[in-house]
C-alpha cells in the first residue's frame, strides 16, 4: 500500500517535471549529455581523493538520468536514438567511476574489474535478450542500487572494497537471472 503511494507521487512528480523542463526547450539528449559530464567529473574526483565533491557530482548525474527519462516520457520525445545515448552515457559514466577507483588505490582494482565485467554482462544479455523478443532488466542489482553502493563505499571509503565486491557478485547473480528467465523464454 505505501509502496503504492510512493509509486504514484514519483510518477507525478517525473511527469510534472518533464513536462516542464521539456516546456523551457530542454531535450532528453541536452540531459543525458549533463550526465555524462557531471559523472566524468564525479570520477575525476574519485581519482584526485575528494570523495565529498565526487559524490556530489555522481549524485547529480544520477539526478540528470531521472530528468533525461521524465522529459522523454512525459512530452513523448522517446526516440531509439535517444534510448541508445542514454544506455551508452549511463553505462560510460559507471565505467569511469570504476576505473577511477581503481586509480586512486590499487587495492580496489580487482573488485572494479570484477564489478565493470559482471554489471556489463548482466546489461549484454538484457540487450541482447530484449532483441531476441525475451525481457529485459530487472534482477538483484541495477543501476541505482550499483550507485547507491558506489556513494555508500566514497562515504566511508574503508567499506569500498566490500562495496566492490559485493556489486561484482550481485551484478554476477542478476546476469544469471536474465540469463536463466530468457532461457525459459527463449526456448518456448
Amino acid at each position: 500500500m505505501l509502496t503504492d503511494n510512493l509509486r504514484q507521487v514519483f510518477k507525478g512528480f517525473s511527469l510534472s517535471s518533464g513536462k516542464f523542463l521539456g516546456g523551457l526547450g530542454i531535450t532528453p539528449n541536452m540531459i543525458t549529455f549533463l550526465v555524462l559530464i557531471f559523472g566524468v567529473i564525479g570520477a575525476y574526483f574519485i581519482y584526485l581523493g575528494n570523495f565529498n565533491l565526487a559524490i556530489f557530482f555522481i549524485l547529480i548525474s544520477g539526478l540528470m538520468d531521472f530528468f533525461d527519462g521524465a522529459i522523454a516520457k512525459a512530452c513523448q520525445k522517446e526516440t531509439k536514438f535517444g534510448g541508445l545515448f542514454d544506455s551508452t552515457t549511463d553505462k560510460f559514466t559507471e565505467i569511469m567511476i570504476y576505473i577511477s577507483l581503481g586509480l586512486y588505490d590499487f587495492h580496489l582494482w580487482l573488485g572494479a574489474s570484477l564489478a565493470i565485467a559482471f554489471f556489463m554482462l548482466s546489461s549484454y544479455i538484457s540487450k541482447h535478450a530484449k532483441a531476441s523478443g525475451g525481457k529485459g532488466g530487472g534482477g538483484l542489482l541495477e543501476r541505482k542500487e550499483r550507485l547507491i553502493l558506489i556513494v555508500l563505499g566514497l562515504l566511508y571509503i574503508d567499506f569500498m572494497v566490500y562495496a566492490l565486491y559485493i556489486i561484482a557478485f550481485f551484478s554476477l547473480l542478476t546476469a544469471l537471472q536474465r540469463f536463466l528467465r530468457n532461457y525459459k523464454l527463449l526456448n518456448q
